[in-house]
């Protein structure tokens, strides 16, 4: 039997002549040939007709071709039809298109050899065995490296179908182990020494050159690892480790997410080491909020370490102008503000908040003391400073003797204790003294201090104590009788004074009541202001009395 099926019995004469010119005069100019078309059909391709046109340029159509090309690519399909004068060649049905890289599989395809260009489409496939990546769906574009050009692109687009591309990208650090590619055999690594984590990235269109560069632009999704980011568009660049999101940017943890206009994650021998979100910043944690202008994740062993929240010089701008607001770190019972916050998270637990420059931590733990006619100001206890530093203890609950955690839907932490200094003040607000003043609806009693350094220790997650250190002033107010007809007149006797410590350094019981008859004494300077003083002095010396 002929090894060609065109050529077995039952072929028309006219036909198996017609090829039998064909063929001779292949063989009489190979060469030519050669130039012309860049591949050629070898066993066991099917039927071959050809179409001289005038001019003397050829078309052929064969079934089933198998085709073997001079720049080493292999082609199978359904059917094909070569034009000699392009070296075009249009695949049709079942293609496999094999080269030194890997295959491609679709529907439809054309093929210019000599150009070394690949277009594709219809439930594309592609499995890449130099450089370990896969593509499928959408419309393709593979750019061959040639001699002008040096590395492998591929473009790959969403279809009018809007069958979305998908790319499974191993981007291959230095150290990685290599595979030989002439062989079948797959080297194992164990999961321990590989750093070769793969990117599924899935957008309206992606581009690939070589192994260590992509983009994708279009509603774009990346997932690695525990890792999963969002974007209009995404750029990675294995030469300098970085992958940049581009507008409506988030990055999905599985503890937290961040989002911001732009985000930058930087890698570290193919390892996760920074992310950082610029402009409106948002990180949403199980416990914690925190919206600032950047945010900076640092990650150890895929884990959140730390986190830093700053907003960033303009020029010769404060910080913390109206025009730059400052970080905001919200919790289940505070907020925290300052020019920066710096965050401790070994084995992403929430150990301390570091706040520096104009900090301000308000607690909401006490809100049922409030009643409507507090002003402001007496409305949270709050603890100011230009460093705040809060330390958080665990507040996950005990096991059961069968080991099972029972969940109580409290957040994880609770704080342990506040530190201001530098100018430290604080306000803090009591049950009233007197015993038949309901708390909620009878207006709380106030503790004002300023010190060098306060410390708020806590207990339970109530203040318990309050340490003073440096020279000490502050006032304790007691909420005047509603019932009292004098209650809303102001006079000399209920002047605001500040006190001062007769020690350096003052301990109170944040339960207590503070009098000047005990370690307190008058002093005839005013306390430095804190705010607009105006309507909220108005209001104190309506409400309270002196101690």
């Amino acid at each position: 039997m002929s090894p060609f099926p065109w050529a077995s019995k039952g072929a028309e004469p006219i036909q198996l002549l017609f090829l039998l010119v064909f063929i001779i005069g292949s063989f009489s100019n190979p060469d030519e040939i050669a130039a012309q078309e860049g591949c050629e059909f070898v066993y066991p391709s099917g039927d071959l007709t050809i179409v001289t046109l005038a001019g003397g340029n050829r078309i052929t159509y064969v079934g089933t071709p198998h085709m073997l090309c001079s720049d080493g690519v292999e082609i199978w399909a359904d059917s094909s039809i070569s034009y000699a004068a392009t070296g075009l060649d249009h695949l049709i049905g079942n293609i496999r298109f094999l080269d030194d890289a890997g295959e491609l599989r679709a529907d439809e395809a054309r093929y210019f050899s000599e150009q070394g260009r690949l277009q594709a489409s219809g439930n594309v496939f592609v499995q890449d065995t130099l450089e370990g990546f896969t593509i499928e769906n959408g419309s393709l574009v593979y750019l061959r490296p040639t001699d002008f050009r040096e590395e492998a692109e591929i473009t790959v687009s969403i279809t009018d179908d809007l069958s979305r591309p998908r790319a499974i990208l191993l981007m291959t650090s230095e150290d990685a182990p290599l595979a030989n590619p002439e062989s079948e055999e797959v080297l194992e690594v164990s999961e321990e020494d590989s750093l070769d984590i793969p990117y599924t990235v899935e957008g309206d269109r992606i581009f690939l050159r070589g192994g260590s560069y992509f983009y994708s632009v279009g509603d774009v999704m990346i997932e690695r690892d525990s890792i999963l980011a969002f974007a209009d568009s995404v750029e990675y660049d294995g030469d300098e480790e970085t992958v940049h999101l581009e507008g409506s940017a988030k990055v999905e943890g599985s503890n937290y997410n961040l989002v911001g206009k732009t985000i930058d994650m930087v890698l570290e021998a193919n390892s996760l080491n920074t992310i950082a979100a610029h402009e409106e910043a948002i990180l949403n944690g199980e416990d914690l909020t925190i919206t600032s202008p950047e945010i900076r994740l640092y990650m150890d062993d895929g884990l959140l370490n730390r986190l830093v929240a700053l907003s960033p010089l303009n020029g010769n701008e404060n910080p913390s102008s109206s025009s730059v607001p400052q970080p905001v770190a919200v919790g289940e019972d505070f907020e925290l503000t300052a020019d920066s916050l710096d965050i401790s998270l070994p084995d992403e637990v929430l150990e301390e908040i570091f706040a520096a420059g104009q900090a301000r931590s308000v607690s909401s733990a006490r809100d049922s003391l409030n009643v409507d006619l507090l002003p402001e100001i007496a409305k949270s206890d709050w603890l100011e400073g230009d460093t705040v530093i809060v330390t958080f203890e665990s507040n996950a609950p005990a096991p059961s003797e069968g080991g099972a955690v029972t969940d109580t839907g409290d957040p994880d932490y609770r704080i342990e204790k506040i530190i201001a200094r530098v100018g430290a003040r604080s306000l803090y607000r009591l049950i009233p003294s007197d015993t038949a003043a309901l708390p909620g609806i009878d207006a709380p009693a106030i503790h004002y201090v300023l010190g060098d350094e306060i410390t708020i220790i806590m207990n339970e997650g109530e203040a318990d104590q309050l340490e003073v250190q440096g020279r000490t002033r502050g006032f304790h107010l007691e909420p005047l009788p509603l019932s009292n007809p004098d209650s809303l007149a102001v006079d000399s006797t209920t002047a605001i004074d500040t006190i001062t410590a007769v020690k350096p350094n003052t301990i109170y019981e944040a339960g207590s009541v503070i009098s000047s008859a005990s370690s307190i004494r008058r002093n005839n300077q005013g306390p430095e202001p804190i705010r607009s003083q105006t309507s909220a002095n108005l209001a104190i010396l309506h409400t309270w009395r002196r101690m």
